[in-house]
C-alpha cells in the first residue's frame, strides 16, 4: 500500500519535522514557507493535496483546493475562514480547526493582565524610570475579585480553574444551559443573563466566537451596566463581539475603567485607531496563545486516526452555522 502524502504550507518552526516523528507511517511534504513563496508555484502545489495542514495564508485560495479531503488549520480562530465561504457553498472536504490547547496560556495571560492592573505594575514601572520612591501603593487582592467569562468552551473552562485556584469569585455565561454548576464557577448563566455577568464582575473576560449571535453583542448601551463596579473588559475571543466605536464609547463615557484589548474589529488594529492612546487601555497584538509545532502535530495525530477509521473528527468547523 502507497504511503500516504500529507502537505505542510506553515511558518512553525520545526512542524514538518516533528509531524513527521509523530507520525512516522506518513509522508509529509513541505511547500514553501508562506513569508516568501511563490504564488502560482505554491497554489500548484496546494491543487494536489489531499491532505493539507496550513497557516491562515492559505484563506484566498480556499475554494482552489480541488483534489482536498481535509484541511487541517495550525490556529484557532476561524472567522476568515467562514468569511471565505460567505454566499458560496460549503466546502466539499473536511475543516478542522487547532483546538484543545490554549487554555492554560489564555488563563496565564488573563491572570498576568489582572495582577499588572491591580498591583499598578506600568505606574510602578514609569516611578523606576524617574527614581521616584513613592510607595503609596494600594491594590485589591484577586480573592475579594469576581471574574466574568463570557464564553464556556474548553478555553472558558480552563481560565475558571486557574483564576479560582486563586480565589476569585467565577461568574460564567455559556450557550448551554446547566442543571448543575459546573467545577470551578460560582454563578452560571445562558446569554439571556449577560446583564446579570456584567455588573457582577470586576474583569469580564470575552472568549466567545465570532458568531452571528455574539457578533456585536456587547456593542450599544450593553457595557453601560459595568459602571456601578467600574469594571475592566478583557477580549481575548473575538474582535467583533463589539465594535471599536462601542468600545470607545464605553471607555469615554466611564461605563469601564478600562480594557485589556488582544483581538480587535479590525486586525492589524490601524496606526489611527483611538485605543492606542486610550487611559486605561492595554493593546496586544493577538499573540494571548501561540500555536507550537509540538501541539499541532498532536492534534494532527489524534486526529488522523479518526479520519482513518472514518469518525468524526475532533474541532470540526461547520461552516454553515459560522464556528
Amino acid at each position: 500500500m502507497a504511503t500516504r502524502t500529507v502537505q505542510v504550507f506553515s511558518q512553525i518552526p520545526n512542524l514538518t519535522r516533528i509531524l513527521a516523528k509523530k507520525c512516522s507511517e506518513l509522508n509529509f511534504k513541505e511547500i514553501p514557507a508562506p513569508e516568501g513563496f511563490n504564488q502560482d508555484v505554491a497554489v500548484t502545489k496546494l491543487q494536489e493535496a489531499g491532505i493539507l495542514i496550513c497557516d491562515p495564508v492559505i484563506v484566498p485560495y480556499l475554494s482552489q483546493l480541488s483534489n482536498l479531503k481535509w484541511l487541517q488549520l495550525t490556529w484557532a480562530g476561524i472567522d476568515s475562514v467562514i468569511a471565505s465561504f460567505k454566499d458560496k457553498a460549503p466546502p466539499p472536504y473536511l475543516i478542522t480547526r487547532f483546538g484543545g490547547v490554549f487554555g492554560q496560556a489564555m488563563a496565564e495571560y488573563v491572570i498576568g493582565e489582572i495582577i499588572a492592573r491591580e498591583r499598578i505594575s506600568r505606574k510602578l514601572w514609569k516611578r523606576q524610570e524617574e527614581h521616584n520612591w513613592s510607595n503609596d501603593v494600594k491594590y485589591r487582592n484577586l480573592s475579594k475579585l469576581t471574574l466574568g467569562i463570557l464564553g464556556f468552551g474548553d478555553i472558558g473552562k480552563e481560565v475558571a480553574k486557574y483564576c479560582k485556584a486563586l480565589g476569585m469569585t467565577i461568574w460564567a455565561m455559556g450557550r448551554t444551559p446547566r442543571t448543575e454548576l459546573p467545577p470551578n464557577v460560582d454563578n452560571f448563566r445562558t446569554q439571556s443573563g449577560l446583564k446579570e455577568v456584567l455588573e457582577s464582575s470586576d474583569y469580564i473576560c470575552n472568549i466567545l466566537p465570532s458568531t452571528p449571535t455574539t457578533k456585536n453583542l456587547l456593542s450599544g448601551d450593553v457595557l453601560e451596566v459595568c459602571k456601578c463596579r467600574q469594571s475592566v473588559f478583557i477580549n481575548v475571543g473575538r474582535g467583533d463581539v463589539i465594535s471599536e466605536e462601542g468600545l470607545l464609547r464605553a471607555l469615554k463615557n466611564g461605563w469601564i475603567a478600562g480594557a485589556v484589548l488582544d483581538v480587535f474589529e479590525v486586525e492589524p488594529l490601524p496606526k489611527s485607531s483611538e485605543l492606542w492612546d486610550m487611559p486605561g487601555v492595554t493593546i496586544t497584538p493577538h499573540c494571548a496563545a501561540i500555536s507550537f509545532a509540538e501541539e499541532v502535530a498532536e492534534v494532527f495525530a489524534k486526529n488522523y486516526k479518526l479520519f482513518e477509521q472514518g469518525k468524526p473528527l475532533n474541532y470540526l468547523v461547520d461552516v454553515s452555522r459560522g464556528y
